[in-house]
Protein backbone atom coordinates (compact mmCIF):
# COMPACT_ATOMS: atom_id res chain seq x y z
CA UNK A 1 0.00 0.00 0.00
CA UNK A 2 1.21 3.48 -0.89
CA UNK A 3 0.92 4.89 2.64
CA UNK A 4 3.08 2.11 4.06
CA UNK A 5 5.67 2.43 1.28
CA UNK A 6 5.97 6.21 1.66
CA UNK A 7 6.28 5.92 5.44
CA UNK A 8 8.97 3.26 5.08
CA UNK A 9 10.89 5.35 2.57
CA UNK A 10 11.04 8.45 4.80
CA UNK A 11 11.93 6.35 7.87
CA UNK A 12 14.43 4.05 6.17
CA UNK A 13 17.22 5.22 8.44
CA UNK A 14 17.41 3.42 11.79
CA UNK A 15 18.90 6.51 13.43
CA UNK A 16 16.71 8.51 15.85
CA UNK A 17 14.98 11.46 14.20
CA UNK A 18 16.37 14.94 14.63
CA UNK A 19 14.19 18.03 14.88
CA UNK A 20 14.76 19.00 11.24
CA UNK A 21 13.92 15.45 10.13
CA UNK A 22 10.68 15.54 12.12
CA UNK A 23 9.76 18.82 10.45
CA UNK A 24 10.49 17.46 6.97
CA UNK A 25 8.38 14.35 7.47
CA UNK A 26 5.54 16.12 9.25
CA UNK A 27 5.21 18.93 6.74
CA UNK A 28 5.20 16.35 3.96
CA UNK A 29 2.78 13.73 5.34
CA UNK A 30 0.49 15.37 7.89
CA UNK A 31 -3.06 14.84 6.52
CA UNK A 32 -4.50 18.10 7.86
CA UNK A 33 -1.78 20.17 6.22
CA UNK A 34 -2.26 18.33 2.94
CA UNK A 35 -5.96 19.15 3.12
CA UNK A 36 -5.15 22.87 3.31
CA UNK A 37 -2.73 22.45 0.41
CA UNK A 38 -5.54 20.93 -1.63
CA UNK A 39 -7.71 23.92 -0.79
CA UNK A 40 -4.96 26.19 -2.06
CA UNK A 41 -4.58 24.11 -5.23
CA UNK A 42 -8.32 24.38 -5.80
CA UNK A 43 -8.40 28.17 -5.40
CA UNK A 44 -5.35 28.44 -7.65
CA UNK A 45 -7.11 26.49 -10.39
CA UNK A 46 -10.22 28.64 -9.99
CA UNK A 47 -8.18 31.84 -10.18
CA UNK A 48 -6.64 30.71 -13.45
CA UNK A 49 -10.04 30.27 -15.09
CA UNK A 50 -12.05 33.11 -13.50
CA UNK A 51 -13.32 36.23 -15.29
CA UNK A 52 -14.83 34.76 -18.47
CA UNK A 53 -17.73 36.49 -20.19
CA UNK A 54 -21.14 34.88 -20.12
CA UNK A 55 -21.79 32.45 -22.96
CA UNK A 56 -23.72 33.92 -25.91
CA UNK A 57 -27.28 32.80 -26.42
CA UNK A 58 -28.78 31.78 -29.76
CA UNK A 59 -32.45 31.59 -30.65
CA UNK A 60 -34.36 30.49 -33.76
CA UNK A 61 -37.99 30.60 -34.76
CA UNK A 62 -40.07 29.35 -37.65
CA UNK A 63 -43.53 30.67 -38.57
CA UNK A 64 -45.78 29.19 -41.24
CA UNK A 65 -48.64 31.26 -42.63
CA UNK A 66 -51.19 28.65 -43.71
CA UNK A 67 -53.42 30.91 -45.84
CA UNK A 68 -50.50 32.19 -47.91
CA UNK A 69 -48.46 29.01 -47.64
CA UNK A 70 -45.45 31.09 -46.57
CA UNK A 71 -42.80 30.09 -44.03
CA UNK A 72 -40.88 32.80 -42.22
CA UNK A 73 -37.66 32.00 -40.43
CA UNK A 74 -35.41 33.88 -38.05
CA UNK A 75 -32.15 33.36 -36.19
CA UNK A 76 -30.85 35.62 -33.42
CA UNK A 77 -27.67 35.82 -31.36
CA UNK A 78 -27.43 37.55 -27.96
CA UNK A 79 -24.18 38.57 -26.29
CA UNK A 80 -24.03 40.20 -22.85
CA UNK A 81 -21.48 43.03 -22.65
CA UNK A 82 -19.66 43.18 -19.27
CA UNK A 83 -20.19 46.92 -18.86
CA UNK A 84 -20.58 46.41 -15.08
CA UNK A 85 -17.07 44.91 -14.86
CA UNK A 86 -18.28 41.69 -13.26
CA UNK A 87 -15.73 39.46 -15.03
CA UNK A 88 -12.82 41.54 -13.75
CA UNK A 89 -14.37 41.51 -10.29
CA UNK A 90 -14.68 37.73 -10.53
CA UNK A 91 -10.93 37.57 -11.25
CA UNK A 92 -10.24 39.79 -8.24
CA UNK A 93 -12.41 37.65 -5.96
CA UNK A 94 -10.75 34.46 -7.17
CA UNK A 95 -7.30 35.94 -6.56
CA UNK A 96 -8.38 36.97 -3.06
CA UNK A 97 -9.54 33.43 -2.30
CA UNK A 98 -6.24 32.13 -3.62
CA UNK A 99 -4.27 34.53 -1.42
CA UNK A 100 -6.43 33.73 1.63
CA UNK A 101 -5.97 29.98 1.16
CA UNK A 102 -2.23 30.43 0.75
CA UNK A 103 -1.87 32.44 3.94
CA UNK A 104 -4.16 30.06 5.80
CA UNK A 105 -1.93 27.21 4.69
CA UNK A 106 1.15 29.03 6.03
CA UNK A 107 -0.65 29.74 9.30
CA UNK A 108 -1.63 26.09 9.73
CA UNK A 109 1.92 24.95 8.98
CA UNK A 110 3.28 27.23 11.70
CA UNK A 111 0.66 26.07 14.21
CA UNK A 112 1.56 22.50 13.30
CA UNK A 113 5.25 23.08 14.03
CA UNK A 114 4.32 24.44 17.46
CA UNK A 115 2.32 21.30 18.19
CA UNK A 116 5.07 19.02 16.89
CA UNK A 117 7.90 20.72 18.80
CA UNK A 118 5.81 20.75 21.98
CA UNK A 119 5.07 17.03 21.66
CA UNK A 120 8.77 16.38 21.03
CA UNK A 121 9.71 17.96 24.36
CA UNK A 122 6.96 16.03 26.12
CA UNK A 123 8.35 12.78 24.70
CA UNK A 124 11.85 13.75 25.86
CA UNK A 125 10.46 14.49 29.31
CA UNK A 126 8.75 11.11 29.41
CA UNK A 127 11.98 9.39 28.41
CA UNK A 128 13.88 11.15 31.20
CA UNK A 129 11.21 10.25 33.75
CA UNK A 130 11.15 6.64 32.62
CA UNK A 131 14.90 6.26 33.12
CA UNK A 132 14.66 7.93 36.52
CA UNK A 133 11.71 5.75 37.55
CA UNK A 134 13.36 2.54 36.39
CA UNK A 135 16.45 3.31 38.46
CA UNK A 136 14.28 4.25 41.41
CA UNK A 137 12.17 1.07 41.27
CA UNK A 138 15.33 -1.02 41.06
CA UNK A 139 16.72 0.78 44.13
CA UNK A 140 13.39 0.42 45.97
CA UNK A 141 13.40 -3.30 45.25
CA UNK A 142 16.86 -3.58 46.78
CA UNK A 143 15.72 -1.54 49.77
CA UNK A 144 12.74 -3.82 50.32
CA UNK A 145 14.90 -6.93 50.24
CA UNK A 146 17.27 -5.43 52.82
CA UNK A 147 14.37 -4.16 54.93
CA UNK A 148 12.68 -7.54 54.91
CA UNK A 149 15.82 -9.26 56.19
CA UNK A 150 16.28 -6.63 58.86
CA UNK A 151 12.63 -6.85 59.92
CA UNK A 152 12.83 -10.63 60.19
CA UNK A 153 15.91 -10.24 62.39
CA UNK A 154 14.12 -7.68 64.54
CA UNK A 155 16.42 -4.83 63.52
CA UNK A 156 13.68 -2.75 61.87
CA UNK A 157 10.26 -1.78 63.13
CA UNK A 158 7.23 -2.94 61.20
CA UNK A 159 6.10 0.66 60.46
CA UNK A 160 9.42 1.49 58.77
CA UNK A 161 9.25 -1.76 56.81
CA UNK A 162 5.72 -0.89 55.63
CA UNK A 163 6.84 2.54 54.44
CA UNK A 164 9.53 0.97 52.26
CA UNK A 165 7.08 -1.62 50.88
CA UNK A 166 4.51 1.08 50.11
CA UNK A 167 7.10 3.16 48.27
CA UNK A 168 7.97 0.18 46.09
CA UNK A 169 4.33 -0.46 45.26
CA UNK A 170 3.74 3.22 44.49
CA UNK A 171 6.89 3.35 42.38
CA UNK A 172 5.87 0.30 40.36
CA UNK A 173 2.40 1.80 39.78
CA UNK A 174 3.86 5.14 38.68
CA UNK A 175 6.26 3.35 36.35
CA UNK A 176 3.38 1.48 34.71
CA UNK A 177 1.46 4.73 34.24
CA UNK A 178 4.52 6.39 32.75
CA UNK A 179 4.99 3.48 30.33
CA UNK A 180 1.37 3.98 29.22
CA UNK A 181 2.04 7.69 28.77
CA UNK A 182 5.15 6.88 26.75
CA UNK A 183 3.16 4.61 24.43
CA UNK A 184 0.36 7.14 24.07
CA UNK A 185 2.77 9.97 23.21
CA UNK A 186 4.53 7.83 20.60
CA UNK A 187 1.18 7.05 18.99
CA UNK A 188 0.34 10.76 19.05
CA UNK A 189 3.66 11.49 17.37
CA UNK A 190 2.97 8.85 14.73
CA UNK A 191 -0.43 10.36 13.97
CA UNK A 192 0.93 13.90 13.94
CA UNK A 193 3.65 12.94 11.48
CA UNK A 194 1.16 11.12 9.26
CA UNK A 195 3.15 7.88 9.33
CA UNK A 196 1.88 4.33 8.91
CA UNK A 197 1.40 2.35 12.18
CA UNK A 198 4.28 0.08 11.18
CA UNK A 199 6.61 3.01 11.97
CA UNK A 200 5.50 3.19 15.64
CA UNK A 201 8.98 2.19 16.83
CA UNK A 202 10.41 5.52 15.62
CA UNK A 203 12.60 7.24 18.22
CA UNK A 204 13.71 10.84 18.70
CA UNK A 205 17.22 12.14 19.01
CA UNK A 206 18.25 14.60 21.68
CA UNK A 207 17.29 15.01 25.31
CA UNK A 208 16.22 17.71 27.72
CA UNK A 209 18.91 20.37 28.22
CA UNK A 210 21.08 19.98 31.32
CA UNK A 211 21.15 23.72 31.97
CA UNK A 212 18.23 26.11 32.20
CA UNK A 213 17.80 27.82 28.80
CA UNK A 214 18.00 31.58 28.46
CA UNK A 215 14.82 33.62 28.23
CA UNK A 216 13.20 34.02 24.82
CA UNK A 217 12.28 37.55 23.77
CA UNK A 218 8.58 38.18 23.24
CA UNK A 219 7.64 39.51 19.78
CA UNK A 220 6.86 43.19 19.39
CA UNK A 221 3.54 44.53 18.15
CA UNK A 222 5.10 45.25 14.77
CA UNK A 223 6.28 41.66 14.52
CA UNK A 224 2.87 40.29 15.52
CA UNK A 225 1.32 42.19 12.62
CA UNK A 226 3.26 39.86 10.32
CA UNK A 227 2.13 36.69 12.08
CA UNK A 228 0.68 34.16 9.58
CA UNK A 229 -2.54 33.76 11.59
CA UNK A 230 -3.24 37.50 11.43
CA UNK A 231 -2.21 37.67 7.78
CA UNK A 232 -4.65 34.87 7.00
CA UNK A 233 -7.46 36.63 8.87
CA UNK A 234 -6.76 39.88 7.02
CA UNK A 235 -6.71 38.05 3.69
CA UNK A 236 -10.11 36.54 4.53
CA UNK A 237 -11.39 40.06 5.25
CA UNK A 238 -10.05 41.31 1.91
CA UNK A 239 -11.86 38.44 0.21
CA UNK A 240 -15.14 39.36 1.86
CA UNK A 241 -14.63 42.98 0.80
CA UNK A 242 -14.16 41.88 -2.82
CA UNK A 243 -17.27 39.72 -2.59
CA UNK A 244 -19.25 42.74 -1.35
CA UNK A 245 -18.01 44.84 -4.28
CA UNK A 246 -19.13 42.13 -6.68
CA UNK A 247 -22.59 41.92 -5.09
CA UNK A 248 -22.98 45.70 -5.26
CA UNK A 249 -21.98 45.70 -8.93
CA UNK A 250 -24.66 43.11 -9.68
CA UNK A 251 -27.39 45.68 -8.99
CA UNK A 252 -26.50 47.65 -12.12
CA UNK A 253 -28.15 46.81 -15.44
CA UNK A 254 -26.50 44.59 -18.00
CA UNK A 255 -26.49 45.42 -21.69
CA UNK A 256 -26.76 42.78 -24.37
CA UNK A 257 -26.42 43.09 -28.12
CA UNK A 258 -27.20 40.59 -30.79
CA UNK A 259 -27.31 40.43 -34.58
CA UNK A 260 -30.32 38.74 -36.13
CA UNK A 261 -31.38 37.26 -39.49
CA UNK A 262 -34.98 36.93 -40.69
CA UNK A 263 -36.59 35.58 -43.82
CA UNK A 264 -40.00 37.26 -44.03
CA UNK A 265 -42.34 37.10 -47.03
CA UNK A 266 -39.50 36.07 -49.27
CA UNK A 267 -37.30 38.90 -48.10
CA UNK A 268 -34.07 38.37 -46.11
CA UNK A 269 -33.47 40.85 -43.31
CA UNK A 270 -30.46 41.44 -41.11
CA UNK A 271 -30.78 43.49 -37.92
CA UNK A 272 -29.07 44.37 -34.67
CA UNK A 273 -30.84 44.22 -31.33
CA UNK A 274 -29.92 45.87 -28.04
CA UNK A 275 -31.31 44.81 -24.66
CA UNK A 276 -30.97 45.97 -21.10
CA UNK A 277 -31.95 44.39 -17.80
CA UNK A 278 -34.13 46.50 -15.51
CA UNK A 279 -33.29 45.86 -11.83
CA UNK A 280 -36.17 48.01 -10.60
CA UNK A 281 -37.13 46.27 -7.34
CA UNK A 282 -34.66 43.64 -6.22
CA UNK A 283 -31.35 45.35 -7.04
CA UNK A 284 -29.59 42.33 -5.44
CA UNK A 285 -30.45 43.55 -1.97
CA UNK A 286 -30.26 40.07 -0.45
CA UNK A 287 -26.81 39.34 -1.87
CA UNK A 288 -25.48 42.73 -0.76
CA UNK A 289 -26.84 42.27 2.77
CA UNK A 290 -25.26 38.82 3.08
CA UNK A 291 -21.91 40.01 1.72
CA UNK A 292 -21.87 43.06 4.00
CA UNK A 293 -22.63 40.91 7.04
CA UNK A 294 -19.89 38.45 6.04
CA UNK A 295 -17.41 41.31 5.69
CA UNK A 296 -18.28 42.56 9.18
CA UNK A 297 -17.76 39.05 10.58
CA UNK A 298 -14.36 38.71 8.91
CA UNK A 299 -13.35 42.14 10.19
CA UNK A 300 -14.34 41.10 13.71
CA UNK A 301 -12.41 37.83 13.33
CA UNK A 302 -9.27 39.68 12.26
CA UNK A 303 -9.48 42.02 15.25
CA UNK A 304 -9.96 39.06 17.59
CA UNK A 305 -6.95 37.26 16.12
CA UNK A 306 -4.86 40.36 16.75
CA UNK A 307 -6.09 40.61 20.34
CA UNK A 308 -5.51 36.91 20.93
CA UNK A 309 -1.95 37.19 19.63
CA UNK A 310 -1.27 40.16 21.90
CA UNK A 311 -2.73 38.38 24.91
CA UNK A 312 -0.86 35.19 24.08
CA UNK A 313 2.43 37.06 23.78
CA UNK A 314 2.04 38.77 27.15
CA UNK A 315 0.78 35.61 28.86
CA UNK A 316 3.60 33.46 27.54
CA UNK A 317 6.22 36.07 28.45
CA UNK A 318 4.89 36.25 32.01
CA UNK A 319 4.67 32.45 32.24
CA UNK A 320 8.24 32.12 30.99
CA UNK A 321 9.44 34.55 33.65
CA UNK A 322 7.66 32.58 36.37
CA UNK A 323 8.87 29.20 35.10
CA UNK A 324 12.47 30.42 34.92
CA UNK A 325 12.17 31.40 38.57
CA UNK A 326 10.70 28.01 39.45
CA UNK A 327 13.36 26.12 37.51
CA UNK A 328 16.14 27.98 39.28
CA UNK A 329 14.54 27.22 42.64
CA UNK A 330 14.03 23.57 41.76
CA UNK A 331 17.60 23.28 40.52
CA UNK A 332 18.86 24.59 43.84
CA UNK A 333 16.66 22.15 45.76
CA UNK A 334 17.85 19.25 43.60
CA UNK A 335 21.46 20.17 44.30
CA UNK A 336 20.81 20.50 48.03
CA UNK A 337 18.95 17.18 48.31
CA UNK A 338 21.52 15.39 46.14
CA UNK A 339 24.19 16.51 48.59
CA UNK A 340 22.05 15.35 51.50
CA UNK A 341 21.49 12.00 49.80
CA UNK A 342 25.22 11.57 49.23
CA UNK A 343 25.91 12.36 52.87
CA UNK A 344 23.36 9.79 54.04
CA UNK A 345 24.83 7.20 51.68
CA UNK A 346 28.29 7.76 53.17
CA UNK A 347 26.97 7.50 56.73
CA UNK A 348 25.03 4.36 55.85
CA UNK A 349 28.12 2.78 54.29
CA UNK A 350 30.05 3.13 57.57
CA UNK A 351 27.07 2.13 59.74
CA UNK A 352 26.42 5.61 61.19
CA UNK A 353 22.79 5.72 60.06
CA UNK A 354 20.02 3.23 59.36
CA UNK A 355 18.22 2.18 56.20
CA UNK A 356 14.99 4.19 56.82
CA UNK A 357 16.99 7.43 57.01
CA UNK A 358 18.92 6.83 53.79
CA UNK A 359 15.71 5.60 52.08
CA UNK A 360 13.98 8.87 53.01
CA UNK A 361 16.89 10.87 51.58
CA UNK A 362 16.77 8.89 48.35
CA UNK A 363 13.02 9.40 48.04
CA UNK A 364 13.21 13.14 48.62
CA UNK A 365 16.00 13.53 46.05
CA UNK A 366 14.06 11.42 43.54
CA UNK A 367 10.83 13.42 43.93
CA UNK A 368 12.71 16.69 43.55
CA UNK A 369 14.38 15.47 40.34
CA UNK A 370 10.95 14.54 38.96
CA UNK A 371 9.60 17.97 39.83
CA UNK A 372 12.57 19.60 38.13
CA UNK A 373 11.88 17.65 34.90
CA UNK A 374 8.23 18.77 34.98
CA UNK A 375 9.23 22.38 35.52
CA UNK A 376 11.85 22.25 32.76
CA UNK A 377 9.34 20.70 30.33
CA UNK A 378 6.78 23.44 31.00
CA UNK A 379 9.46 26.07 30.43
CA UNK A 380 10.61 24.53 27.14
CA UNK A 381 7.08 24.13 25.75
CA UNK A 382 6.26 27.70 26.76
CA UNK A 383 9.36 28.94 24.96
CA UNK A 384 8.38 26.98 21.85
CA UNK A 385 5.06 28.84 21.69
CA UNK A 386 6.76 32.15 22.38
CA UNK A 387 9.37 31.60 19.68
CA UNK A 388 6.83 30.73 17.00
CA UNK A 389 4.82 33.85 17.78
CA UNK A 390 7.68 35.73 16.15
CA UNK A 391 7.08 35.32 12.37
CA UNK A 392 10.81 35.70 11.77
CA UNK A 393 11.69 32.68 13.86
CA UNK A 394 12.89 29.59 12.01
CA UNK A 395 13.50 26.35 13.90
CA UNK A 396 16.99 24.91 13.54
Amino acid sequence: MAWQQISASVCKSSQPMSLSRLHDIGLLLNPELNKYRLNYARSTAVAETAGWWEDPAISADVKHIREADVTNRGVGLSLTLPVTGLPSLAEKVAECYKEADYKTMLSKERAYLVELDTLRYRVMSTHAKLHLMQDRVRRLSEEQESAQRMHELGEMEFADFQVICRRLNDGQKELQEMEQTHLDEHLQLLKLLGLHPDMRSVELSGHLPENIPAAVAAPTEAQLLKHPALQAAMAAHDTSEAELQREIRKQYPEISVGPGFEHDDGNSKIGLGIGMSLPLWNRNKEGIAQAAAERDIKEYDAVQVWRDLMLQSVSLADMQKLLLKHCLAEQERVSHLAAAEKKQEELYAIGETKLPAVADARQEAYLRRMNYIDCMTKLLTTQVELQYLNPEYIAK
